[in-house]
């Protein structure tokens, strides 16, 4: 028993005391799971995503910061706030492994002297696209 008693003080000693943030429900940025239609060299090829900050109400007071690794010749991508489209009309063939960054900065309309913090401010995910 009293081992118990010791280890849930030292628990708690090391939760309160903890300059970084305890990420039980980790804030953190978070790019949609989409899986990318197969496009073609001869069409224009349009897809979108969506960032978010999960278990953060307030994920509108960040600001979205993307950038993308990967694209074939022929396609851009293009930024509106939260959402990232890629297209263009892809100029060769295969099979493209696109890296998608999400960073993070804010809340921006946080009034508290000491705003909480998220646990990562920034989010990768790779996405396969086939161009045929």
């Amino acid at each position: 028993m009293r081992t118990y008693r010791f280890i849930s003080v030292l628990l708690l000693f090391f939760v309160f005391n903890c300059s970084e943030p305890l990420c039980v429900f980790p804030k953190e940025p978070e790019l949609d799971n989409k899986e990318f239609p197969i496009g073609n060299t001869e069409e224009y090829y349009y897809v979108q995503l969506n960032g978010e900050i999960n278990n953060e109400p307030r994920d509108d007071d960040y600001d979205y910061y993307f950038d993308v690794e990967g694209l074939p010749e022929g396609m851009d991508y293009f930024v509106n706030y939260r959402t990232i489209s890629l297209e263009g009309t892809p100029l060769e063939t295969g099979t493209f492994d696109i890296i998608i960054y999400l960073d993070v900065d804010g809340p921006f309309n946080n009034f508290d002297e000491d705003p909480e913090r998220l646990c990562n401010y920034s989010t990768s995910k790779r996405y396969t696209l086939i161009i045929e």
